[in-house]
C-alpha cells in the first residue's frame, strides 16, 4: 500500500456529491505525473520530493493530498470497495488527458484490466498488468514460490476439511481488512476467496526496487498491532523502519525478492510481506506497486524514492542506497465512534491523510494516520500509538456525533 490508510476498507465518505476535480492552477505541463491509488498522497508527497508535479486520482482527496498535486478528484468507489470503472477512466482523461506517465499504488490488485485500460496512451511507470494478475491469483503464486523454493504458508483454493488453524483470504485483496478466521465461513466456498495455514510470529515487510532483472533493498519494516478500534485483528495499522531484518532472515529475504523479479520482471518499487519465526521464515504475499511502508523511507539522506521508481521501471537500478539514522514510525488511525469532522479541526503536524472538514467516519473508518520518530523501533512504535490515542481522545471531544453512518 502506498498510503498509511488500510486500503482494504477505505469506506469513510466525503461531504462531497460528486467526483468533481480539485484544480490548483489551470495550466498543464504534459511531463506531469498521473498518480492513481486507494489513497493516492503518500505517492503525490514522494513525487513532489523528486520535483515531480503530478496529479491526483483517489477516494478521498484528503486535505493534504490536494495540497500536493497540480489537480485532484475524488472517485467513488464500488460496493466492493474498488474503483467505480467508467467514473475512474472518465476523469482522468477529464483531469489528464496529456498526462504521458501514469504511476500507481493500491486498488488494481483485483482489476488489471482496469489498470490496462487506464495505462492506454500513457507510460506505465510500474508493474505491468499481467505481472499484478499473476501475484494476486492464489493457486499460481503458490505453485510458483513452490518452484522458487519459497517458504509460504500452505495455501489451497477450497475450505480446509478442519478449520481450525486457517484464514480465509480475499484474493487480490490489500489492506488486511479482509482477512477472517476459516472458522468464520462455516465450511462454505465463497468467491474470490482462498485459504491459507495460519503461521506463528512477527510480521514484517520488505521494500524494494527492481529493474526486470535485480533488486537493491530499500529497507525491512514492522508492523504495528491493529488496536481495538480497527475492523479487525488483521487490519493494517500501521508499520515501523527497522535497521536489520529480525530473526537474521535478511538475506534470504532479498534473494526471494530477486528470485520474483527475475520471474515475473518486476519493475520499480515493490513490497514482500512475511511472517519471521522462531526457526524460518514464510512469504505472505508480494505487492507489485509502491507500499504503505514508503513515507518511512522516503527521507535524507536517501535519495527521492519517486525517482528512483520513475529510474527502475526505465531499467536503471543505483548501485546503493544510504540508511537513515533512527527510527520512525507510521500508524494508522482508526474511529472509535460514528462522528463527523469538526469545520476547524486542527490536526498536528504529524498527522496525514487529513479528511475534509464535514466528512462522516463510521466506527472502524480509518480517520489520519499519525508519524513519530524513535531512537529504536520500539521508542518509535509507543510514541506513535501514545499520538494515535491522544488524538482519539481529543477527536472524540470535539467531533459531532451522528447516529448512523
Amino acid at each position: 500500500m502506498a498510503c498509511c490508510r488500510p486500503c482494504g476498507q477505505p469506506r469513510r465518505r466525503s461531504t462531497s456529491a460528486s467526483p468533481r476535480p480539485w484544480r490548483r492552477r489551470a495550466g498543464m505541463s504534459a511531463d506531469t505525473c498521473l498518480i492513481v491509488s486507494l489513497s493516492a498522497r503518500a505517492l503525490a508527497a514522494a513525487a513532489a520530493r523528486a520535483g515531480v508535479a503530478s496529479i491526483g486520482i483517489d477516494a478521498f482527496a484528503d486535505l493534504d493530498a490536494r495540497r500536493l498535486g497540480r489537480r485532484w478528484a475524488r472517485v467513488p468507489l464500488g460496493p466492493d470497495y474498488s474503483f467505480d470503472r467508467e467514473s475512474l477512466l472518465r476523469t482522468a482523461d477529464d483531469l489528464a488527458p496529456d498526462a504521458r506517465e501514469l504511476v500507481y499504488g493500491s486498488g488494481f490488485e483485483a482489476r488489471p484490466e482496469l489498470l490496462a485500460r487506464l495505462a492506454e496512451g500513457r507510460e506505465l511507470l510500474g508493474n505491468d498488468p499481467e505481472t499484478v494478475a499473476a501475484c494476486a491469483d492464489p493457486a499460481r503464486f503458490s505453485v510458483l514460490l513452490d518452484e522458487l523454493g519459497i517458504p509460504h504458508p500452505e495455501t489451497r483454493l477450497e475450505p480446509p476439511p478442519a478449520a481450525a488453524g486457517w484464514l480465509a483470504k480475499l484474493a487480490g485483496g490489500c489492506g488486511g481488512s479482509h482477512i477472517l478466521p476459516a472458522t468464520a465461513t462455516g465450511g462454505r466456498r465463497y468467491p474470490g476467496r482462498y485459504y491459507q495455514r495460519r503461521v506463528a510470529g512477527r510480521p514484517g515487510s520488505l521494500l524494494f526496487l527492481a529493474d526486470r532483472r535485480d533488486v537493491r533493498p530499500v529497507g525491512f519494516n514492522g508492523a504495528l498491532a491493529a488496536p481495538a478500534e480497527a475492523p479487525s485483528a488483521w487490519s493494517y495499522a500501521g508499520s515501523v523502519r527497522l535497521p536489520d531484518c529480525p530473526g537474521g532472515f535478511g538475506t534470504a529475504i532479498v534473494a526471494a525478492a530477486a528470485d520474483l523479479t527475475r520471474t515475473l520482471g518486476l519493475r520499480g518499487l515493490n513490497g514482500i510481506d512475511f511472517i519471521i519465526g522462531e526457526t524460518g521464515w514464510w512469504l505472505l504475499e508480494l505487492n507489485p506497486r509502491p507500499t504503505a511502508s514508503l513515507s518511512l523511507w522516503d527521507v535524507s539522506p536517501l535519495p527521492p524514492l519517486f525517482r528512483l521508481h520513475r529510474e527502475a521501471c526505465r531499467g536503471h537500478l543505483p548501485d546503493s542506497l544510504p540508511q537513515p539514522a533512527g527510527a520512525l514510525a507510521s500508524a494508522v488511525v482508526y474511529a472509535r465512534r460514528p462522528a463527523r469532522v469538526p469545520n476547524r479541526f486542527s490536526w498536528p503536524d504529524a498527522c496525514a491523510d487529513l479528511p475534509n472538514p464535514g466528512t462522516v467516519v463510521a466506527a472502524g473508518d480509518p480517520l489520519c494516520c499519525v508519524a513519530a520518530a524513535g531512537a529504536d523501533a520500539g521508542a518509535a512504535s509507543a510514541a506513535a500509538q501514545s499520538m494515535r490515542a491522544a488524538l482519539l481522545d481529543r477527536f472524540d471531544t470535539l467531533a459531532t456525533p451522528v447516529g448512523v453512518c
